[in-house]
């Protein structure tokens, strides 16, 4: 009877478990994949010595395909070492399942993470960090997902971790520098006030390791520093804890007041939106009314007053409604031109 062991092993070529180190010993076949961490040259020398086997190395299309590690696992001992913890990439769950439904018994050997050593690397509560964002090759000039991801977390005084893709294989990746300007250039098309220049951010370079380096700035200032050789990921904090503030300051070795809260400085979406649809539509009422008669004076009097209505609600925090009622008076403005009684110039 085979099995399909998953073995983290952690954050670096020393951070694997006593637990997975006996499970590698106990398994006929061990595959080794890295292909999106860049991996200590001693790796597979620290695992040979530790495990007394010859790790096998593979690639991504190989444990994404995972036909031939299937097929050996019904009748072999298999283990598949990955860096980390081998649960937060969806293609190991994946082959868990399918695994699991050719009836191969699994099991999973949990480690160390960069989704969890990020908050203590950085100083900041684990349990104020949302919802995580990879940013990808393909991705980082247009960073419409991230952005808005990035928006939600700080209107909700979370902190956001930022994975940045590196390919061993082609030992090209995304820098901090690039992920941050990506965002400027999201700002710039959405001006939600989420980031600038004088947004605050950590910098976690090669976490776990000898080398590791932490680096605490804006924007303006990150964006030409060095980190050294990868894997870097960037956190970028909601709303700061003065407990916070004090472990940023002796982590990353800056002053206090230098640790800024960006969920302060952020926008909600309709603090954004409905000024401009205020300007907009109040300029219209002045272009109209001197165009119509009297008989159309209760139609702009009700539009007004929805104008009200909308900027009233903005300021309580009532956002669906002040939406609502701005667009109640655009509306009421665009019957008129579409009855043809009036041309309007938006």
């Amino acid at each position: 009877m085979g099995s399909l062991a998953f073995v983290g092993l952690g954050l670096g070529p020393k951070g694997a478990t006593l637990e997975g180190i006996d499970e590698l010993r106990a398994s006929d076949v061990i595959y080794l994949e890295y292909y999106t961490t860049p991996h200590e040259p001693s790796l597979l020398d620290e695992l040979a010595r530790a495990t007394g086997r010859s790790p096998i190395v593979v690639d991504r299309e190989f444990v994404e395909d995972g036909g031939r590690i299937l097929s050996e696992a019904a009748v072999k001992k298999v283990a598949l070492a990955v860096l980390g913890d081998p649960m937060v990439a969806t293609t190991h769950g994946e082959l868990q399942a399918r695994a699991i439904r050719q009836g191969v018994e699994t099991r999973v050997i949990h480690s160390a993470t960069i989704a969890s050593a990020a908050a203590g690397a950085s100083g900041l509560h684990s349990y104020k960090f949302s919802r995580t964002v990879t940013v990808t090759r393909e991705s980082v000039r247009k960073l419409t997902q991230a952005y808005h991801i990035l928006h939600q977390n700080l209107l909700e005084g979370a902190h956001t971790l930022l994975l940045l893709e590196y390919d061993v294989k082609s030992g090209e990746g995304v820098t901090p520098a690039a992920a941050m300007a990506g965002l400027l250039l999201a700002e710039g098309n959405f001006k939600r006030g989420v980031v600038d220049g004088e947004t605050f951010a950590l910098v976690l370079s090669r976490v776990g390791r000898a080398d590791a380096k932490s680096t605490a700035g804006v924007f303006d200032g990150l964006a030409k520093a060095d980190y050294g050789e990868p894997p870097h990921c960037v956190v970028i904090p909601g709303k700061l804890h003065f407990s916070e503030v004090e472990a940023i300051s002796a982590i990353f070795g800056v002053p206090e007041g230098s640790a800024k809260s960006n969920s302060d400085r952020v926008l909600r979406t309709a603090q954004t939106l409905v000024p401009r649809y205020v300007s907009k539509t109040r300029k219209a009422l002045d272009s109209v009314r001197p165009k119509l008669g009297p008989q159309y004076e209760h139609v702009l009097e009700n539009a007004e007053l929805y104008v009200k209505d909308a900027e009233n609600f903005l300021a309580n925090g009532e956002d669906e409604m002040a939406m609502l009622s701005i667009g109640y008076a655009e509306g009421l403005l665009d019957s008129l031109a579409f009855a043809g009684v009036v041309k309007i110039d938006w």
